[in-house]
């Protein structure tokens, strides 16, 4: 259901046939013939969000579905978001709003239920499109905002290593390489480590604002550092930062970033640490495995 519903959003955006398959990987027979069932059961978009999966189950293949359609009936949210916008002067809360509810509806959704389908609305409030990746595309670089310790055996002192990680935007192939800050050389260095992992380029880049990448980025144009765009000059690359403030605009490193802290970082815990190397080294053994998991 979840690609139905996909589908008849991309249809309702005027996307084609072959820009919803190459968006969603569903057939393109089979986009045409959802596409077909939707023309015919005139619903509108915001009814086929209403409606559950086995309702839409049921309204889609109807030959096919073996659910019962719940009879309940679904709550006024319009009106409820409305009510606790003015929670602060009212003190209104959900749960007395699911209380009235339940007072018109006896054998309405319970609390629970209430609130995911309250969920479910608010979200669709401000919607973020989705984004489409193409393989070869996009890479997106960030740094984590965990870093490593690396402790001097001569010294004592401890200094903490910087995790750089890119991820190919199609199919979230990620490379993770930690150096010893952020700087220009390092920055530049972990690239040239990265394409030479992935055994290729992207058509483009998507770096965060960070200084060694970019000088400024605001209305009046986008100033790239010389040196980084040496770099990707001399690889054919194009260098496209995401908007300042704006990290909806880079998912896959914001996801990648996560995941990678919570799969490799994390196992390192109670492991100290003496260089840099001694650190890729270990990541490195992990790296693989956690790009081949499902």
């Amino acid at each position: 259901m979840r690609s139905v519903r996909d589908i008849v959003k991309y249809h309702s955006m005027g996307l084609s046939i072959r820009k919803i398959h190459d968006a969603t990987g569903v057939a393109k027979s089979t986009v045409a013939d959802y596409i077909k069932r939707f023309k015919e059961l005139g619903l509108s978009i915001e009814q086929i969000d209403v409606l559950d999966d086995d309702a839409l189950k049921l309204q889609f293949f109807p030959d096919v579905a073996s659910v019962v359609v719940s009879r309940k009936a679904m709550p006024n949210f319009n009106y409820i978001h409305q009510e606790l916008k003015l929670r602060k002067k009212t003190k209104v809360t959900l749960y007395l709003l699911w209380e009235e509810y339940k007072e018109d509806n006896p054998d309405g959704y319970q609390y629970t239920q209430f609130r995911v389908y309250y969920r479910r609305f608010v979200k669709k409030l401000n919607p973020s499109m989705r984004q489409t990746h193409l393989a070869g595309e996009k890479m997106f670089v960030d740094y984590s905002g965990v870093t490593m310790p690396i402790h001097n055996q001569r010294t004592g002192e401890v200094e903490y290593a910087q995790i750089f990680i890119a991820v190919l935007g199609a199919s979230g192939y990620t490379f993770v390489h930690a150096t010893p800050s952020q700087k220009q050389e390092d920055f530049i260095y972990s690239h040239v480590k990265c394409y030479g992992f992935f055994g290729g380029v992207p058509r483009v880049v998507v770096p965060d604002n960070l200084k060694s990448a970019i000088i400024s980025n605001n209305k009046n144009g986008i100033v790239v550092n010389e040196s980084y765009a040496d770099l990707n000059r001399h690889y054919g690359v194009i260098v496209n930062p995401a908007r300042p403030r704006k990290p909806k605009d880079k998912p896959k490193a914001e996801q990648g970033v996560q995941a990678i802290q919570r799969y490799i970082l994390a196992r390192f815990r109670h492991h100290k640490f003496f260089s840099v190397d001694e650190l890729n080294e270990a990541i490195a053994e992990l790296l693989d495995r956690y790009n081949n998991k499902l």
